[in-house]
């Protein structure tokens, strides 16, 4: 059949989105900021070669998706995205914030967004991957497709990535599932937040939130009941106890 491609075909260059079109793109992106993006963010002056696309997508071109970068700092991000897997939930190249974060976390439909609204400032930058990701499919915050989740989750450790450098904002809020404390850990010796806080929320009280909102009762029942099953306090943090009333501190 005309089109269809051999078992074992090798992408070409052009197939990947690296043809004569991506050369004039790359060109014009250099053109733009010939300094390596993340060596100017730590003070030094370095020539870009590169340009990397911050989603990962080869084909989006969008200027605001092109990032300048010298070869080793390229090379460093390229193996920092394939060496931890598809998706780097727990980025291992992180480092402590510079600003004030706090860690927000729950099971599904527990409460996290609507404490960090009641909590956060204006002026307070907030990571929340069911924001990211539903922003970049253009749906509502709990309709985005899976497809969705590695983009979503590039763009989120980017973010985290800005909050390790010379953030434009003052404090951060992080909004995670996390059920096990071994991983609360993990980001609390990583990241080093100023709080972890985690918010108790009965699992009907949050199968009730996910009816009201439409979502997928099998799948949500059973991230809740995951998250249940895995999660225990530690030491050190916060915790908020919710029902159907609203947040409590225990």
């Amino acid at each position: 059949m005309a089109g269809k491609r051999p078992p074992n075909h090798k992408l070409t260059t052009t197939e990947r989105g690296y043809g004569a079109a991506w050369r004039k793109v790359r060109l014009a992106a250099l053109a733009r900021e010939p300094l390596c993006r993340f060596c100017y963010a730590e003070g030094k002056v370095v020539k870009a070669d590169e340009v990397d696309h911050i989603d990962g997508d080869s084909f989006n071109n969008d200027p605001d998706n092109l990032r300048p970068l010298c070869r080793p700092c390229h090379l460093l991000r390229t193996a920092r995205d394939q060496a931890f897997g598809k998706y780097q939930f727990r980025p291992e190249w992180l480092r402590p914030a510079t600003v004030p974060v706090t860690i927000v976390c729950g099971a599904p439909c527990s409460g996290k967004s609507t404490y960090v609204a009641q909590h956060a400032k204006p002026a307070d930058l907030v990571i929340d991957l069911d924001v990211i990701a539903s922003t970049i499919a253009q749906s509502g915050l709990h309709d985005w497709d899976r497809k969705w989740l590695g983009p979503a989750i590039r763009e989120r450790n980017r973010l985290l990535g800005e909050l390790t450098k010379r953030p434009q904002c003052k404090r951060a809020w992080l909004i995670l599932s996390e059920a096990s404390p071994d991983k609360r850990q993990w980001w609390a010796d990583r990241f080093e937040p100023e709080r972890i806080v985690v918010i108790e929320t009965p699992p009907a009280v949050c199968m009730a939130r996910a009816a009201q909102r439409g979502a997928k009762v099998n799948a949500t029942r059973e991230a809740i009941g995951k998250w249940w099953s895995a999660y225990s306090r530690r030491d050190g943090e916060e915790v908020v106890k919710a029902n159907v009333q609203g947040l409590s501190k225990d």
